[in-house]
């Protein structure tokens, strides 16, 4: 029987820096049940996430749409692109992605806290999820046409 058991999660700018990150928190773990003299096992209960690598054109089409709509977009180290590793970051590195976010008017809250949930049931949320959907449907379209009807040109 185990003496505890946990879950848990590494985050890493990249994959690359993911393994050796991976490596230190194992070694760390084996320390903990070495030193309690407890036996370990561990099981990964996913893929690791990848860091997103956004197709700058598409994500630029998207802007521009975006602000046709009237939205917004703070000036941010990068080019505004989150580099954070996700399930998106994933196919990113398989076909042209973006990744895009609309402002909700609710800063300081963030997504995961309960005045960003607050905010995700009023009119301005409403009105960032039209124009998402709006702004995505022309980057769509935008994207068509400029490839003859298809991606593979990109």
């Amino acid at each position: 029987m185990p003496c505890a058991q946990v879950d848990h999660a590494g985050r890493s700018d990249t994959l690359k820096a993911l393994a050796p990150l991976k490596a230190r928190v194992q070694r760390c773990f084996e320390a903990g049940a070495l030193a309690t003299g407890c036996e370990l096992s561990t099981d990964p209960v996913g893929p690791d996430y990848a860091d997103m690598r956004p197709d700058r054109g598409m994500l630029a089409l998207y802007r521009a749409n975006a602000e046709a709509l009237g939205r917004t977009f703070p000036d941010l180290p990068g080019g505004g692109v989150v580099g954070a590793a996700t399930d998106m970051g994933n196919v990113s590195h398989v076909v042209p992605t973006i990744h895009p976010m609309l402002d909700l008017d609710c800063a300081p809250a963030v997504n995961h806290q309960p005045e960003f949930t607050a905010a995700c049931v009023t009119a301005a949320a409403d009105r960032a999820v039209l124009d998402g959907a709006l702004a995505m449907a022309w980057t769509a379209a935008d994207l068509a046409a400029a490839t003859g009807g298809g991606l593979s040109a990109l």
